[in-house]
């Protein structure tokens, strides 16, 4: 196992913690919190920059449910479908980072 220190490497490593903490912290927030909105502001500019080892339309489906996760009156299970979604692009993004970061 050898571990990519380059610029990209370490940059790909900050968004996997990123993407973490925000996949720890998601439940937890409130659905009006502009956390998350400003994460995928700074995980979009990444993709079209340097990630080209993530597929863009998952990073912009998570975009789109985490919007519609601000909907407040979407009813409750709604709200746990798209999250789940929002989950499912997030641990996406986590594991090509992993994948970039640790060469196998």
């Amino acid at each position: 196992m050898r571990l990519r220190t380059t610029d990209l490497g370490v940059l790909s490593i900050i968004v996997f913690l990123v993407t973490l903490w925000l996949l720890i912290a998601r439940p937890s927030l409130r659905p009006e919190n502009n956390w998350p909105l400003i994460y995928y502001l700074g995980l979009v500019a990444y993709v079209r920059t340097y990630g080209s080892f993530i597929e863009p339309y998952v990073v912009y489906a998570a975009v789109i449910f985490a919007m519609l996760i601000r909907f407040e009156f979407l009813s409750s299970g709604f709200v746990k479908f798209f999250r789940l979604i929002e989950s499912m692009c997030l641990l996406y993004v986590v594991w090509k980072c992993f994948l970039y970061f640790v060469i196998v």
